[in-house]
């Protein structure tokens, strides 16, 4: 997530996994661990490397710290990999607006950087908050905004008007922003992108996307300006239903209630360009209940699609523009690409989560957070470049 409005021309091809060219990875420090969910690359000033504003400890609910960029490594032992150095303190980010919603299934899972808008005079961060039980007809508000520092939190705010399609379930986990040329190409120039997965209560079954406007006000009241650009439909039970459904009834390919798309980015080039969800897939049935076997990777009873792996989703940006302008229905819409990134230093299929995804347009630099790390959920940041 660079700043929206960057320059830089966005391709007409499709970006493939073959685009990309590893560049190694490095550790985030220790109080990222059990964390790290949402990540924003923030442009410094010409020649700097930039850094990353990363979430922190999820038992702190809204959190957040800027790190350094080290130049990464490529080695597969993590403790032989540098370490962001971070640039300030963890600093509070929004919690009471998180735990407004929830103050016991909610917590912060996106973070975006925001240029000043209208009359605004500073820069803002977005955040977005996965309300991850949500069982809940009634919908809620996923997004809100602070200083750069964290202060002055503004919030909660309901992305598009509350109602089915544009349901609190369909929001939340990923938060992302879109080059101003697609922005006003497609969507009415509104910049930045969430979403989420929630097979039921009328979230998505596989990952939704929302783009909506942010706000050019200080303080600012009401729903957000969005459009739909993604949503499966619920099609439930014969879809996942526990222990019953049947995958070839879903919209997505292969959907379970336990997939979960952790990270979102527009990734770009003069040629070609993509937008990517990373996540955790699940392999295996719907199975409901109490662990089905002791290698299960959920202990407490629930779902179970056990084995799992990390994925890399490639969506169509001029498929999904269709949708934004009334050309497509958002259901129509799949992944033209499903890549499995062999240098997470876990191998599929693991138990292993992932964190936050963020672009850097001006070095087109790609990076994807690999959690469950060592003991302690440590996390490590894997870096490609975009090479056409």
């Amino acid at each position: 997530m660079a700043s929206p409005g960057s320059p830089q021309p966005v391709g007409e091809a499709r970006l493939s996994p073959e685009d990309l060219s590893y560049q190694g990875a490095f550790r985030l420090p220790e109080p990222f661990d059990w964390g790290a969910r949402g990540v924003a690359y923030v442009a410094q000033t010409p020649g700097q490397p930039g850094q990353l504003f990363v979430l922190g400890n999820d038992t702190r609910k809204a959190e957040f710290a800027p790190v350094s960029i080290p130049h990464p490594a490529v080695q597969r032992a993590a403790e032989r990999l540098p370490v962001a150095r971070m640039v300030g303190p963890m600093r509070s980010f929004g919690a009471p607006i998180v735990e407004s919603i929830s103050t016991e299934s909610a917590l912060a899972s996106g973070i975006a950087f925001v240029p000043p808008q209208g009359a605004q005079r500073t820069a803002k961060l977005y955040g977005s908050l996965d309300n991850w039980y949500g069982v809940v007809d009634e919908s809620h508000a996923t997004i809100w905004f602070t200083e750069l520092d964290g202060s002055v939190p503004r919030g909660p705010f309901h992305v598009g008007p509350p109602g089915p399609a544009f349901h609190g379930n369909k929001s939340g986990d990923f938060l992302f922003d879109v080059p101003a040329s697609y922005a006003s190409r497609y969507l009415g120039g509104r910049t930045l992108i969430t979403g989420k997965t929630r097979g039921a209560f009328h979230g998505s079954q596989g990952p939704s996307m929302i783009a909506f406007r942010p706000w050019d006000k200080e303080s600012p009241a009401g729903n957000l300006d969005a459009v739909l650009l993604l949503a499966y439909r619920i099609r439930f039970p014969e879809c996942a239903g526990p222990n019953t459904g049947n995958k070839a009834s879903c919209d997505f390919p292969g959907f379970t209630m336990c997939d979960k798309w952790e990270g979102g980015s527009f990734v770009y080039s003069p040629t070609r360009a993509a937008i990517l969800l990373l996540g955790s897939k699940g392999l295996g049935a719907n199975h409901y209940g109490e662990p089905p076997h002791s290698r299960s990777c959920e202990r407490s009873k629930g779902y179970h699609c056990d084995p799992f792996e990390r994925q890399v989703l490639f969506y169509d940006v001029h498929e999904l523009g269709a949708v934004a302008l009334g050309k497509r229905e958002p259901s129509s819409v799949l992944p033209y690409a499903t890549w499995k990134p062999g240098e997470f230093l876990l191998r599929n299929p693991t138990c292993g989560q992932v964190g936050g995804a963020a672009f850097d347009p001006t070095q087109r630099r790609l990076f994807l957070i690999e959690k469950g790390i060592g003991d302690n959920n440590a996390a490590v940041v894997h870096v490609w470049s975009v090479v056409r």
